[in-house]
């Protein structure tokens, strides 16, 4: 019983990691949920240059961008911030 309990443990461990997403998977997956695209968060990010580069995971997203996204999509802002 404990060696099926070490494997199940050890197979969750590697293919269900908990908390292994970041600010941008996050958005990716709720603008996928939402069918958006980049230039729908245009008005929100302030720009479509800031857009693809937070896309492009060349700039982390704000306080102040994570406050709107939070806004925008009706969660808490902290899932935006590292």
């Amino acid at each position: 019983m404990e060696l099926l309990v070490k494997l199940i443990e050890d197979f969750e461990d590697k293919h269900y990691q908990l908390n292994s997403s970041t600010p941008y998977s996050r958005l990716l997956h709720l603008m996928e949920a939402r069918g958006l695209q980049q230039a729908d968060l245009v008005e929100i990010l302030g720009s479509s240059e800031i857009v693809t580069k937070i896309m492009n995971s060349e700039l982390e997203i704000t306080k102040k961008q994570a406050e709107d996204l939070g806004k925008f999509f009706h969660i808490d802002a902290s899932l935006f911030i590292y």
